[in-house]
């Protein structure tokens, strides 16, 4: 199995483009279902449909646009790590590593 070290493709999960397709599907879809159930019940007869959003619903909206707004690599980490490395001063605990190894291993 290879592994992209340098980032993610467009295909694969949680890849920008990946989660802008996403997000794009999941709103077209319920917007659709939206619009269904606009017109079930709309049997000719004059009424006001009133669509709120519960106080969840407006906090996962606002977190989930936040998060759209963050960039996909953080910079800074990668300059620190880079710097570390050049100045020999990148140390690895393989102990960690291999903890975290086993702890993904046993969530496949």
């Amino acid at each position: 199995m290879a592994i992209n070290l340098n980032g993610l493709s467009s295909g694969q999960p949680g890849s920008a483009k990946s989660r802008e397709s996403d997000n794009a599907a999941s709103t077209k879809k319920a917007g659709t279902e939206s619009a269904g159930a606009v017109n079930k019940s709309d049997s000719g007869k004059n009424t006001d449909d009133v669509v709120k959003l519960s106080d969840r619903a407006e906090v996962l909206r606002t977190v989930n646009s936040k998060v759209q707004q963050l960039p996909d690599i953080d910079q800074e980490k990668v300059d620190r790590i880079r710097t570390a490395i050049q100045n020999g001063d990148y140390s690895i605990d393989y102990n960690k590593l291999a903890a975290a190894f086993r702890r993904f291993e046993s969530g496949l």
